[in-house]
């Protein structure tokens, strides 16, 4: 007996033949759909790369990841010392004008008060006169300083401390 006579004789062998070939062809398509989708990843994971194996990879990119944290640390020591040299510059800043003198007619005298985060700076105070004008500075520590302040001095300093940066 052949192939054909047993098929044609039973009709469920048939039958039960037809779903195993449509099942077995099934299978063999998500197989395939599957080994395309590993294939793309391998290929996308292996980018790049000459001929190397992927412990050597692994190797490289793990000696890169050591030289950029290296490299941060150095970034982060930096900005530490701007921050430092930063808070020694120029962070607040108040000017007041004001009339020195009835007689001169208007606000042309004026103090300015600069300090840095520490509050230590200066105070610049310019006196205007019809016939002279008289520029002075006064160092500030601390928020204070060891000369006595006008009243428009003290005024310009209270605002600059209270200031935000």
């Amino acid at each position: 007996m052949n192939l054909l006579e047993l098929i044609n004789n039973n009709y469920i062998m048939s039958l039960i033949f037809a779903s195993a070939i449509l099942i077995l062809l099934i299978w063999n398509i998500i197989l395939s759909v599957s080994l395309v989708r590993a294939r793309s990843r391998y290929k996308k994971m292996m980018r790049g790369s000459s001929n190397k194996n992927l412990e050597q990879m692994m190797a490289d990119y793990m000696s890169s990841i050591d030289t950029t944290v290296g490299r941060i640390e150095i970034l982060n020591q930096d900005m530490v010392h701007l921050k430092e040299q930063t808070d020694r510059c120029i962070q607040k800043f108040n000017i007041i004008r004001y009339n020195a003198f009835a007689e001169a007619g208007s606000d042309l005298s004026y103090s300015i008060a600069m300090l840095d985060n520490y509050n230590n700076g200066a105070i610049i105070t310019s006196i205007y006169g019809r016939n002279e004008t008289v520029t002075y500075a006064k160092p500030v520590e601390s928020g204070a300083s060891r000369y006595p302040l006008s009243v428009e001095e003290e005024l310009v300093l209270d605002r600059c401390i209270k200031s935000r940066r």
